[in-house]
């Protein structure tokens, strides 16, 4: 055992110096490797302080080694994924394209799709969703053969979106179906969600504004049960739409706003201020200048920070537009010459980032002759680097015998006071991991609680109001009444409206009215109270519902057209009638039922 480890140890040793130089051995393969790590760590540490510089770095380090084509692969799916989320879609589509070619027949299955599924998604940026599809397309066959249900339904849902795109409608559903049947199978509710969205979105573009609506509602539901900010917010802007559609710029308004609510909470201040230019447009297109300038310029603010051209740009066009109408002339030209040079610089920054690929493409191809001299160079050195190490490695194997001996019996102690310490830090841990459930856990309980009592104040709120609109409504019509009664006019004049008044009057179409929206919110209130209670009047179960909504005594009179001191007397009797204790609250009692 100890002659092996020793073995090991020289092997090591003679890698450590001649991996950088070996060629045609396994020393070269574990260079690669360590090289190829370096450039990755290295390139995750640059994006967090400049993307660009990462996205250079990795162009830059395509020939710094001689690597596999499968670490090559590896390097171009990397350069494609830093390109993709800054959004630099051309060059993404190009390493990925790369990465698919320099390594198409030993790649693993699993890592072609993936990148088959980047490709799909930045040809659906750049709006070529022909490519995007046959890129789905292949991605599918592959998936299909790994049977990965998750990536199978992701496709379909892709591959919806294309058809989508493209107005093939028809083919959109089939397959935007598909995915929901899987994820439906998956239990996968983020997903589940996406494609409702999605449906909707197919049939808003149909112009069937119900089942866009329908699809929409479903998507919203899940987004709020995971608090999925994002969905929502984008839920209620794709449901303005739909309002919007239906020439109802109130709903519009109102759902922008709740949008632009959840972006708030949500904190991204790209996607606040792309909300905060929607409202101006729309209170831009009903004419209301004054309410489109203050949202156009607080959104121009959002977007200065975030460094979001297309947003400022947006922003001074909007505003230049606005002067213009409100007849400030001077105003809309300031804000045009400041749109026309965002949009410049826009122009410019794309113009230069082609240049410049086109030079690190250029400047790659010197290194490349550069770095094969260099190869052939190290070619000629390895031979006597070798043999050096060779003798180094025979002198070491004395001195680490003996430091390996000395060093064998502190180690094991070293060793013994290390898991001792380990298994300290082992309880530790999980005794505060159980703590942290433990809160966790009551955090969730108090939120739901919250959520539950809130929903409950809400529709007291409206069922409240609702019997409030109609005693305002009565009293209103019963004035109505008594001031026709007043005029001077015959009897067959003023019948037609006694009867109309009469007619609106009706307390029991208005009770009807109201018990039908307190089923919705209470299901099986009144059944469960007269299965407990049997023989209670009217009077009495709509005391019961008017109490169970907490209305007051005096609101309760009004709606019965009694006085305050019959309710309490009514109030005393149901006490009676439920065996209440006096210091009983007939409220809470009410909520029980």
């Amino acid at each position: 055992m100890l002659i092996r480890k020793l073995f090991l140890i020289i092997l090591l040793l003679q890698l450590a110096g001649a991996a950088p130089l070996m060629a045609g051995q396994d020393g070269i393969n574990s260079g690669r490797s360590s090289s190829l790590d370096r450039i990755m760590l290295t390139a995750d540490s640059l994006v967090q302080i400049s993307p660009d510089s990462a996205i250079s770095y990795l162009i830059m380090s395509e020939d710094e080694i001689n690597m596999s084509k499968a670490q090559l692969s590896q390097l171009y799916y990397k350069t494609g994924m830093f390109c993709k989320n800054n959004q630099y879609y051309d060059a993404a589509n190009t390493y990925f394209t790369k990465a698919l070619d320099v390594d198409s027949v030993s790649m693993e299955p699993a890592l072609q799709s993936d990148i088959l599924l980047k490709l799909g998604q930045t040809y659906r940026r750049l709006g070529n969703f022909d490519q995007a599809l046959k890129a789905d397309m292949k991605a599918l066959a592959i998936a299909e053969k790994l049977n990965n249900q998750s990536q199978i339904a992701q496709i379909y849902n892709n591959i919806g979106v294309d058809h989508y795109r493209y107005h093939n409608f028809e083919e959109a559903i089939v397959n935007l179906h598909q995915s929901l049947i899987i994820r439906r199978e998956e239990n996968d509710s983020t997903g589940i969600a996406d494609c409702y969205n999605n449906l909707g979105m197919v049939y808003d573009d149909l112009k069937d504004t119900t089942r866009a609506m329908d699809n929409y509602n479903k998507a919203l539901l899940i987004y709020e049960k995971l608090n999925d900010l994002d969905g929502i917010a984008a839920a209620y802007n794709n449901m303005a739409g739909v309002y919007f559609q239906q020439n109802n710029f109130p709903k519009v308004l109102e759902y922008v706003k709740k949008s632009l609510e959840i972006r708030r909470k949500e904190g991204n201040k790209r996607k606040i201020a792309f909300n905060l230019l929607n409202l101006a447009s729309l209170y831009y297109s009903i004419g209301e200048y004054d309410k489109a300038l203050e949202y156009v310029q607080e959104g121009l603010a959002d977007a200065k920070q975030t460094g979001a051209k297309s947003q400022t740009r947006r922003a001074y066009k909007k505003l230049s537009d606005i002067y213009a109408k409100k007849g400030d002339y001077q105003q809309a030209y300031q804000y045009h010459v400041l749109y026309a040079q965002v949009n410049d610089s826009i122009f410019k920054e794309n113009k230069t980032r082609a240049i410049a690929e086109i030079q690190t493409k250029h400047e790659t191809e010197k290194e490349e002759i550069e770095n094969q001299l260099l190869k052939n160079k190290n070619r000629i050195k390895t031979r006597t680097q070798t043999f050096l190490i060779i003798v180094v490695s025979g002198l070491l194997l004395l001195i680490i015998l003996l430091i390996y001996y000395l060093k064998l019996r502190s180690q094991n102690l070293e060793q013994q006071k290390e898991l001792a310490t380990a298994e300290i830090r082992k309880r530790e841990q999980e005794k505060q991991q159980l703590q942290d459930k433990v809160f966790a856990e009551k955090q969730i309980n108090k939120l739901q609680k919250e959520k539950f009592s809130n929903e409950l104040k809400y529709k007291n709120s409206q069922l409240a109001g609702s019997m409030l609109h109609l005693i305002k409504k009565n009293e209103v019509l019963g004035t109505l009444k008594e001031k026709v009664n007043a005029l001077s006019l015959k009897p067959e004049e003023t019948s037609g409206i006694i009867d109309y008044i009469n007619d609106n009057l009706d307390d029991d179409t208005n009770w009807k009215k109201f018990k039908v929206e307190f089923d919705e919110a209470y299901p099986g209130f009144f059944d469960r109270l007269n299965r407990s209670y049997p023989g209670l009047s009217e009077t009495y179960q709509k005391i019961c519902a008017f109490l169970r909504i907490n209305l007051t005594t005096q609101e309760i009179a009004d709606l019965l057209y009694v006085s305050v001191s019959a309710i309490n007397k009514n109030r005393q009797r149901l006490r009676k009638h439920f065996n209440l204790e006096p210091e009983a609250d007939l409220h809470e009692f009410l909520c029980t039922v």
